[in-house]
């Protein structure tokens, strides 16, 4: 295998210096490219060097997808591609999925395909004299059958390793000696196989070492293909499969753009995930020789504490084109933490983007992204691009395939069952409701209705009753025209007009509790109770309170204690009086009922120096209680409370000749 940093002229905008990984024949000589990554927008070949068009991933064949035994996660953020029972599903980001199948009718051309991304086991060449960096190629030897690995390490602790493995060289050209990238547990032990290459076919896997036929690419579990805000360019031939607002799309060589959707009788249920990018394999490197040296067996970098970067340059001419890196996450237990990426740098030597990324812990691969899509084993931050294959792929026990021929997506079975991938459904099929294509639910707001729970509610729609009339408690506040509203002096509700009290003063009487109802037309918030003093100098002592309570006797929100400076209703000196309030300790909402205000004054009878305050007529025939529901307009509550108590019994209200005005604000 080689590594190597390709040797074309740097033109400028980031061109040249591309990375090749390519598998060399017995004699060394080279057999074919696995993978190719161009510095220039990060995008990555597989089988060869040509790249299609937009496509973050260009395959040089088909895709194969391992069966996952249930449906992956809904994730936001992109589509999961998958297989389950060798058959391909979709899986969309609103949770929807369905199958893929054959539909009855062909469509004109899907566009778009890039080819099966190789990673090149390019020239790395001997270590330089100074610095510690590689000049060209990185040579690691060893007998045929013998681990050859590049080791990323984190306190001498091996992470990840990328190794040409210990399967035998048969003597038939490029049979052996096959490439792998491993995450290691935090003891160092092996985790998983995340990307496996075969030097012979040049046939690559992610999540494992299973291949499918003869595809050139293959994704153990669900692919996931990130969103891109926009359509890419149209290809030149296959197709692009893409996301979109986490939606499946494809694009054909034509400039046909269309959503995957789950179409007609027999079509696809879901289809969620993507064929990806597979990654560089990291494995025991060992010692770094001096200039013009050899590496042997394994190469390692040590990161010598657990937030530093153990990092493998690619440089030209002294400036930073790739690196290869396990980074400086914390390792904080369960194999979390010193994830592996490869990112591009541009000309002037700083850092572009990630091209490949891995997590060590879930041996999730992102390509273009280090963010993966939850419960995807590859995420795509692009298009996936599928080179055409001239002939369907030979048949796969082991799941279902995705490949592109004449610019068509077709798809498959581990059945042998091939069918093209079209938008729509069969023959006569539904396209869309109300512009919703997939697996559509139709909700009242679609079509333009309004929810039932939203009748009498805030916010929503006035009701009916019995009678098929808006229910009082359901209409605004208002008055007569000539009266005054509660709205009309800066006030939500009241007793009532007070043009209706006496004008004599009343004191409320030291320690007992006095009770006004209040009737709520329409939600409110309400922050304050107030009253109107004719006369108050101060002098409130403490256990003075003020609440607000429902009929059933519930506190819905008080005062604090009257006699301090934050709860004190303002004094009055004026001829006539004035208006006084007290807040509450926090807004609290009313909804259209009926309010008991009850507040409990202490203070010196004797001189008095409490609040002389605005009332009704109070003579000892007055009445209280008015109607046949048990409704008090006016009342005391025997009470000793020092603090509004959280609930009150209406049934223990006494009628009492004085009765006093109140209002809400």
């Amino acid at each position: 295998w080689e590594v190597q940093v390709d040797d074309a002229a740097e033109t400028g905008s980031n061109a040249g210096s591309d990375l090749r990984i390519s598998a060399r024949n017995d004699d060394g000589s080279f057999n074919k490219t696995t993978m190719h990554a161009r510095r220039s927008d990060g995008t990555v070949a597989f089988g060869l060097t040509t790249h299609h068009g937009e496509a973050q991933v260009t395959v040089n064949g088909a895709v194969g997808v391992r069966d996952v035994p249930s449906d992956p996660a809904v994730t936001s953020g992109g589509v999961f591609l998958y297989s389950k029972g060798g058959v391909p599903f979709f899986k969309n980001a609103d949770g929807t999925s369905f199958q893929v199948q054959p539909v009855s009718y062909p469509v004109n051309s899907v566009n778009g395909a890039t080819g099966n991304v190789t990673l090149g086991a390019a020239d790395v060449g001997a270590l330089p004299a100074t610095d510690g960096e590689v000049m060209q190629t990185l040579p690691i030897t060893g007998a045929g059958g013998s681990s050859r690995t590049l080791a990323w390490r984190t306190n001498s602790v091996n992470r990840w390793t990328m190794a040409a493995g210990t399967d035998p060289e048969t003597g038939t050209d490029a049979t052996g000696s096959n490439l792998a990238l491993s995450s290691r547990n935090d003891d160092g032990s092996y985790r998983a196989t995340v990307l496996d290459a075969n030097r012979s076919t040049g046939q690559v896997s992610i999540g494992g070492g299973v291949k499918l036929s003869d595809a050139k690419l293959t994704v153990v579990n669900g692919m996931g293909i990130a969103n891109r805000t926009d359509d890419p360019a149209t290809p030149p031939q296959g197709f692009v499969l893409y996301a979109k607002d986490g939606e499946p799309y494809v694009i054909q060589a034509d400039g046909t753009t269309y959503q995957i959707g789950a179409g007609g009788a027999g079509a696809v249920q879901s289809v969620n995930g993507k064929t990806g990018i597979v990654e560089l394999d990291a494995e025991d490197v060992g010692a770094v020789p001096i200039w013009g040296g050899t590496v042997d067996y394994s190469f390692g970098v040590n990161a010598p504490t657990d937030t530093e970067y153990a990092s493998w340059y690619y440089k030209k001419q002294g400036l930073t084109r790739w690196v290869m890196q396990a980074n400086g996450t914390s390792e904080t237990g369960g194999d979390a933490g010193t994830d592996w990426s490869l990112s591009a740098y541009d000309d002037s030597g700083n850092w572009k983007a990630v091209t490949l990324a891995a997590k060590r812990a879930t041996n999730q691969v992102g390509i273009g992204t280090s963010t993966m899509m939850d419960g995807a084993a590859l995420t795509v931050n692009g298009g996936v691009g599928l080179r055409n294959l001239s002939s369907d792929p030979v048949t796969s026990t082991a799941g279902a395939q995705v490949y592109s021929k004449g610019g068509l997506l077709y798809v498959k079975q581990a059945d042998g069952t091939v069918f093209q991938v079209q938008p729509g459904g069969g023959a006569g099929a539904v396209s869309s409701v109300n512009g919703q294509t997939g697996d559509v639910t139709i909700t009242l707001d679609d079509l333009g209705g309004i929810e039932w729970s939203d009748r009498g509610v805030a916010n929503g729609i006035a009701g009916l009753d019995g009678s098929a009339q808006v229910p009082a408690a359901q209409l605004p506040s208002f008055a007569k025209p000539g009266e005054f509203d509660p709205t009309d002096v800066g006030l939500k509700a009241w007793s009532s007009d007070p043009a209706a009290c006496s004008v004599e003063v009343l004191y409320p009487t030291s320690g007992t509790g006095r009770v006004t109802a209040v009737k709520v037309n329409e939600t409110m918030s309400v922050s304050r109770i107030v009253w109107y003093f004719k006369g108050y100098a101060g002098g409130l002592k403490s256990g003075s309170w003020a609440g607000i309570y429902n009929t059933s006797g519930t506190l819905m929100r008080a005062t604090g204690d009257l006699s301090t400076a934050s709860y004190e209703p303002q004094e009055q000196h004026a001829s006539g009086g004035g208006t006084s309030y007290s807040n509450l300790t926090s807004p609290v909402t009313l909804t259209p009922g009926i309010y008991y205000v009850v507040f409990r004054m202490v203070y010196t009878e004797s001189p008095v120096d409490g609040p002389a305050i605005l009332c009704y007529d109070n003579s000892s025939a007055c009445p209280s209680k008015i109607g046949l529901n048990n409704v008090w307009r006016w009342a005391t509550l025997p009470t000793s409370a020092t603090s509004a108590p959280s609930s009150i019994t209406p049934s223990s209200f006494v009628g009492d000749p004085k009765r006093f005005w109140v209002a809400l604000a």
